[in-house]
């Protein structure tokens, strides 16, 4: 064997057993706690927002098996439907654990997704940190900071949709090979192009705010580094040819995107913004958040979204690369790309400890359509990428003595690791065995309209869907903010609809829904029971059915748990 081909051998074999490794830790971290019964127990238990992914992972692969429109569901806000372009529901992730999901059911696949995401981002960020050191064990540290970053963390604990954070390195990598000479347009253009079109079926919102960070990134790089300008001028072409070809792939769900938007899906996004104390004080997901949870606390939005933790020892780092490096037009570029994802997500102000002490220009940026749906947090995974990057380039220099970049490198790893025994990294959702025995079949006819208590976000109720395979329809559904505006009006049905205050709701509202709706059966989980026991108690005795309380409305016709059906 050739000498080429054993060093390309060996570096696959490589590559291989990092990837192997991040999925390691990967399931150390997020995995071993739902272990035990990954059928019935999710990953993320702060909020109910991962029935939000579990329903989605079933969904997908129901709806193309069953010859029904994935994009537009009427399984949800019956019989209006929703356009789910216009929620998380990443179709990418649904359909590529779609095998597992069949053979185990959506919770499991979930889960798997959960651990897969953070070890792909890790190995992704890896390959682009050895591309510029030619190191390995620099280059692992670089890996590790990017895909088990706070950022990640945070998403891990309710939001899989901002994990899946991959193509971002691998992006980066493609145009660096282009500029190196190593890639040609051509393969640039479709490198490019499947990256971006996988990001846009995994989150429009990581596409989005991946397209303004690849739009500064090549404004920053024109300017910092003039030997390399010539190669960027010749990127864009390919480039432009990359988003055609993402276009033309990602086209089915572009077109629900183009016909479904609505400006403000995110209540308040703007103020889901970083604090500038949060760089270097951990939040609770953190290993040290123990001791500055009372700190933390008074950073803006919450626990999923104060990802800005990038830690003392990885700081001290950049700044000793920023020192010995900064004659080097590269380490300008990316300390500048540094310190501007960190300005983009402080958003409106610079807020220290919790107070707004200035105002910046994201302000402006902030009332524009699509930005204003853009949470500013989220730009820490750029500056995540960037730090992860700088650490790599630096442990792989020649600073003496030897012992210190090895030694920093791996304070820097273990200041970001998790707290793995917090107990909101995993949490099993109330659903009772009613949807997991089948025995929903002698309860509920094929298709039939329910209302489900708790509503949305307070419970489980997609979870009960997905278990059930769909059998019924819902008239209601949490897979966005956004309540359809058929369940709007009157304020009644509203109220029902978005259970903003389930104590206000009365037994007139849940039927004015049902007849609007064509609502004929109400399901209440028995561990969940209150307040809509005693809404629901004129409606008369409920049948009793696996966990659960099942009340038929008026006019809906005798049926009772057990008959055929």
């Amino acid at each position: 064997m050739e000498p080429e081909r054993r060093a390309a051998v060996r570096r696959h074999r490589t590559s291989a057993a990092v990837f192997a490794g991040y999925l390691a830790l990967a399931f150390a971290y997020f995995g071993v706690r739902v272990a035990a019964h990954p059928e019935r127990t999710h990953v993320g238990g702060l909020f109910t927002d991962p029935q939000i992914f579990v329903w989605s992972f079933a969904w997908w692969p129901h709806a193309l098996l069953h010859g029904e429109n994935p994009f537009y569901t009427h399984a949800i806000w019956a019989p209006d439907g929703f356009n789910l372009a216009w929620a998380t529901s990443v179709p990418g992730l649904a359909v590529a654990f779609a095998p597992l999901t069949l053979a185990f059911g959506p919770v499991l696949a979930y889960d798997a997704a959960c651990v897969v995401m953070p070890a792909l981002a890790a190995w992704a960020a890896y390959l682009l940190c050895r591309e510029l050191t030619g190191r390995t064990w620099p280059s692992l540290a670089g890996g590790y900071l990017f895909g088990f970053s706070s950022y990640v963390l945070g998403g891990e604990l309710t939001h899989l949709h901002t994990v899946a954070v991959f193509p971002a390195p691998l992006l980066a990598l493609a145009v660096l090979r282009f500029v190196r000479g190593g890639l040609s347009g051509l393969g640039l253009a479709v490198r490019a192009g499947v990256l971006l079109a996988l990001e846009a079926y995994c989150s429009t919102e990581l596409l989005f705010t991946l397209t303004a960070a690849l739009a500064a990134a090549l404004v920053q790089a024109l300017a910092l580094v003039p030997a390399a300008r010539r190669r960027l001028v010749a990127s864009l072409a390919p480039l432009a040819g990359a988003y055609a070809l993402a276009a033309l792939l990602a086209a089915p769900l572009l077109y629900y995107v183009a016909t479904g938007y609505v400006s403000g899906l995110t209540q308040d996004a703007p103020s889901f913004s970083a604090d500038l104390l949060n760089l270097v004080v951990p939040t609770r997901a953190s290993l040290g958040g123990w001791w500055s949870d009372g700190v933390a606390g008074r950073f803006p939005a919450n626990d999923v979204e104060r990802g800005a933790y990038l830690g003392v020892p990885a700081l001290a780092i950049v700044l000793s690369f920023g020192l010995r490096a900064r004659r080097s037009p590269g380490a300008r570029f990316l300390l500048a790309g540094l310190a501007l994802a960190v300005l983009a997500a402080l958003g409106s102000w610079v807020t220290v400890d919790g107070r707004r002490v200035a105002t910046l220009p994201w302000s402006r940026l902030a009332t524009l359509p699509l930005w204003k749906d853009v949470m500013p947090v989220r730009f820490m995974l750029y500056a995540s990428l960037a730090l992860a990057v700088a650490v790599a380039l630096w442990a792989a220099s020649d600073l003496r003595p030897a012992w210190v970049r090895p030694a920093l490198a791996a304070l820097a790893v273990v200041f970001v690791a998790p707290d793995v025994s917090w107990h909101a990294w995993a949490r099993r959702p109330d659903v009772p065995s009613l949807f997991t025995t089948g025995e929903y079949r002698s309860c509920l006819s094929r298709g039939e309209n329910v209302l489900a208590f708790p509503v949305g976000a307070r419970g489980d109720s997609l979870v009960w869907q997905a278990e059930a395979g769909f059998w019924f329809r819902f008239a209601g559904g949490y897979v966005s903010q956004r309540v359809p505006d058929g369940f709007l009006h009157p304020k009644g049905v509203a109220r029902v609809a978005t259970s903003d205050n389930p104590f206000e709701v009365t037994l007139r509202d849940v039927l004015a829904l049902a007849r609007r709706k064509g609502v004929t059966a109400a399901v209440v989980s028995a561990r969940a029971s209150d307040p809509w026991r005693s809404v629901l108690a004129p409606l008369g005795p409920p049948e009793r059915a696996g966990g659960a309380l099942v009340y038929r409305l008026p006019g809906a016709g005798a049926r009772r748990c057990g008959a055929s059906g």
